[in-house]
Order: C-alpha cells, then sequence, then structure tokens
C-alpha cells in the first residue's frame, strides 16, 4: 500500500489544481493508497511516523525537495521504507535528477516501483539528499517560491533579483575537508552537493558514490549574477571562477554566523559539520534517471 503525504503549500498551492485528477490516475493504476494533507508546521513529520507505524511500505511525497527532507528526517534511518515522489514544488532538484519529470510521468514511475539506495548527507544531526548551500542561492529561495516555473524573467521578478543583487555581500568561508587540508576564502556561494545537481560537476558524481562534491563559486560581477539568477549563466565555461572538492567531511566555519540550508530549508548557521551518513535511502527512480 501507497500512503501519500500532500504539502498543500508546495508550489504556490501546485496540488489543488490535479489533485482530483492525480488521483484517478493512481486509482486506474492501482495504487491509490491512503491520501493524507499537512495542515501547519511539523504535521508532515507526523504522518511521516503515523505511516510507519500503520506499517506502510511506501510513503510518496507530493510536493518538492523542502517536502522530502521532512519526511526523510522523520522517516529516521528506516531502511524497509521505500520514498515515492510526486513532484508539484517550487524546486523538485531530486525528482528531476531521478527521471521524474512532472507528475503525470510520477504516477507511471511510481507503478513500475523501480527502487535505488541513494547517500544521505548529514549536518547538525538532520540529513539532507541533495545539497547544503551557502551564499547567494540562500536569498534566491523566497524568490523561486514565488516564480515555480520560469522565474527571474518578468520586470517584477527582474527588479527584485536586482535588489538583492545590489544588497548581497560574498561571504567568507574557511573550509576543512576530511581533516587534510583547509581552504579560506570569500565567495559568491557555496553548495555541497550529494550527486549531479549542478550541470558544472564531473559527470560521475552521483548519489551513490558516498562522496560529497563541494562547489565553491568566486565573486561575480552585477551582470553575471543577474544571470547567475535567472539560470542563464554557463559556469562551466569559465573554469576559474568555479573550484569543485571531493570530500566525506567538511567542516565550515566563518568571521559571522551564516545562514545554511538543506534541501532548500534552512537549517542552522555556521559553524557546521557535515559528512555523508551510514544510512541510505530507498527511492523509487524512473529507468531514465541521471545515474
Amino acid at each position: 500500500m501507497y500512503y501519500y503525504i500532500i504539502n498543500p503549500a508546495s508550489g504556490s498551492g501546485r496540488i489543488n489544481k490535479v489533485q482530483e485528477k492525480l488521483k484517478e490516475r493512481l486509482k486506474e493504476l492501482g495504487i491509490a493508497g491512503e491520501f493524507v494533507k499537512s495542515t501547519g508546521a511539523g504535521d508532515i513529520a507526523k504522518l511521516t511516523r503515523m505511516a510507519i507505524e500503520k506499517d506502510y511500505k511506501t510513503i510518496v511525497a507530493v510536493g518538492g525537495d523542502g517536502t522530502i527532507n521532512e519526511i526523510i528526517n522523520a522517516m529516521a534511518g528506516n531502511t524497509n521504507v521505500a520514498l515515492g515522489i510526486i513532484p508539484l514544488g517550487s524546486t523538485n532538484e531530486l525528482a528531476a535528477m531521478l527521471g521524474i519529470k512532472d507528475w503525470q510521468s510520477a504516477c507511471n514511475i511510481l507503478a513500475a516501483r523501480k527502487i535505488e539506495k541513494v547517500d544521505l548527507g548529514l549536518i547538525n544531526n538532520n540529513v539532507f539528499v541533495t545539497a547544503v548551500t551557502i551564499g547567494f542561492d540562500n536569498s534566491l529561495f523566497e524568490l523561486k517560491k514565488e516564480h515555480t516555473g520560469g522565474f527571474f524573467n518578468g520586470l517584477s521578478s527582474l527588479t527584485k533579483l536586482t535588489g538583492i543583487v545590489n544588497s548581497y555581500k560574498p561571504v567568507h568561508l574557511t573550509l576543512d575537508f576530511d581533516s587534510r587540508y583547509t581552504v579560506e576564502t570569500d565567495c559568491f556561494n557555496f553548495s555541497l552537493s550529494n550527486g549531479a545537481f549542478y550541470k558544472y560537476l564531473p559527470q560521475h558524481s552521483k548519489p551513490q558514490d558516498n562522496m560529497l562534491d563541494a562547489v565553491l563559486i568566486g565573486q561575480l560581477g552585477f551582470s553575471d549574477a543577474i544571470k547567475y539568477g535567472q539560470g542563464k549563466l554557463n559556469l562551466s565555461k569559465r573554469p576559474g571562477q568555479v573550484s569543485i572538492f571531493h570530500t566525506r567531511k567538511i567542516k565550515i566555519s566563518s568571521p559571522k554566523p551564516v545562514v545554511v540550508s538543506a534541501d532548500g530549508k534552512v537549517v542552522g548557521e555556521t559553524p557546521v559539520s557535515i559528512e555523508v551518513s551510514d544510512i541510505k535511502l530507498r527511492v523509487i527512480v524512473s529507468r531514465k534517471r541521471q545515474f
């Protein structure tokens, strides 16, 4: 039986537009299961624990990366449960890497039920599955929520993006990799990726290699920062502006506390320690996944 946890706030309420069609399609495929909906903070974790107590073997996140993060943390390392995804959030990075393009294809993928084990990262006693971010990307989260799909191109969003770029200051970080070497730098953005979530990462990076990929973007000028915010800056052709490190564990500190996010959710401030978790996540994937 499948247990569907719906986050009605994901993707600015996108689920409300497709809910009936979604349920009908799942019924046609014979995987309708039980549907529950979160109504406030902490609900997703409670619903996840209820599903485990009821002995459900598949929990499906109907939302985005933030919804997934809450579910996998509430699973508390339970390796008997598989995670399914119906991507209806503002950010759906994990679904994209797993080859799940939209809710229609997600239904077929759930029915096929091909399961892979993927790595999880561990930060501040919380697990994450996509990436940890520090810097400019965190400044964009709220704007992304407002403009789900094709954002940052209209006049209003461009005005807001320009304001973010004008007020943004690079962050000074000290990065200790595996207690073997240290990098100290001012950077535009820092990400710690669990797999190929960034176009400029090496193709061999995947969420099954027991490694994390640290991506350090140097300082960008105004026009490049605007292009970056719009997703139009091709950093793969600017090797001097991107540094990539491979690590199993990293300690991050800064002169002043800096916000740290994981899977698109704020999880704390620097200093933090991050490592590859011993726990693996069982997740339903497409045969067209990116690894």
